[in-house]
């Protein structure tokens, strides 16, 4: 096996390498998925939901 250069992608995920830390994340394919569906105009959240909000089946 040979080292090509500094990894980027792999497996759809996308990578990012400090000299101390390695970062794992799927911005790219966020980014795309609100581009298809065309939300790239609504207002962003830190948090989408209420995390203390309850979800069941009957609603």
């Amino acid at each position: 096996m040979s080292v090509i250069g500094e990894l980027k992608f792999f497996l759809g995920l996308q990578i990012k390498q400090t000299n101390q830390e390695i970062f794992i994340h799927q911005q790219k394919y966020s980014k795309k998925l609100i581009l298809k569906f065309k939300m790239n105009d609504c207002k962003s959240m830190p948090t989408p939901m209420d995390p203390s909000i309850g979800l069941s089946k009957d609603k």
